[in-house]
């Protein structure tokens, strides 16, 4: 896991005397540690392969080969071509580790396209006219064999899981169950979803609730695991489903922040 560091003023931080760097966690090894750090990106997604970590913002396409052990000063990000779509467009995408592969899912307009990267050739390939399912990140299980994502179209299926083949993307199953809060007096600001093991996931929710003493809003963390499973009737279901727990958001956590998702992952 990589972040970059920064001042209360929100500017990019740097240890004294050092260039740009960006810390880096090591969830093996449960260590801290800096690389070469990126700068000037907007909305930036990575994809981590295999010892390879891509970086894909706007108008800036770069990897970054570590090595467990290497110093910061050893690293540096290498610029690959430009991808045949612009970030502006992408809607989803997806890492498939066994392939070493990574897919992206755009629409432009009313077009729909997906193109796969080759993390070994370096290379993009246009798969077809149509888009993953789910919205953001979706994730690869392994006991599955899918991908595995959240739907934020709005109507009957917001909130829902939806998966696909990675062969056959555009045959999609959705998991009837709607994973999202549905007590009126909350409101739906953002959500996440976190693969923590083969076949189990935990939704990440914001919401929020209208305080009229105080006369502003509290925020929280709606946090919801769940198990999944091929149902006999050949699609998905919810095996387990463990209880709702809410955590409160930190007062000082910006409102630029809440209008985003969740930022959520799992060691």
């Amino acid at each position: 896991m990589a972040v970059h560091t920064r001042d209360p003023d929100g500017r990019i931080s740097s240890p004294p005397g050092d260039s740009m760097l960006m810390l880096m966690f090591d969830v093996c090894e449960r260590s801290l540690t800096f690389c070469a750090g990126l700068d000037l990106l907007v909305d930036p997604i990575y994809f981590s392969v295999g010892d390879k970590l891509f970086c894909l913002s706007y108008g800036f396409f770069q990897m970054l080969i570590w090595e467990p052990g290497s110093m910061a000063k050893e690293s540096s990000w290498k610029e690959l071509p430009d991808p045949p779509f612009s970030r502006y467009d992408v809607t989803s995408y997806a890492v498939h580790p066994k392939l070493l592969t990574f897919i992206v899912s755009t629409k432009e307009s009313a077009t729909e396209a997906t193109f796969a990267f080759d993390t070994e050739k370096l290379s993009w390939k246009h798969l077809g006219s149509w888009a993953l399912p789910f919205a953001g990140r979706g994730h690869f299980d392994q006991d599955l064999g899918l991908f595995i994502g959240l739907s934020k179209e709005a109507g009957s299926s917001l909130g829902q899981l939806c998966s696909c083949y990675p062969d056959t993307p555009y045959t999609t199953t959705l998991v009837k169950e709607n994973l999202f809060s549905e007590d009126p007096a909350e409101r739906h600001e953002g959500a996440t979803l976190v693969h923590i093991v083969p076949s189990k996931f935990c939704l990440v929710q914001c919401v929020s609730r209208e305080l009229p003493l105080l006369e502003r809003r509290q925020f929280l963390y709606r946090l919801t695991t769940l198990s999944l499973e091929y149902h006999h009737t050949g699609g998905l279901t919810i095996r387990e489903r463990q209880r709702v727990q809410y955590y409160q958001v930190p007062q000082g956590t910006s409102q630029p922040f809440l209008a985003q998702d969740p930022v959520a992952f799992g060691i």
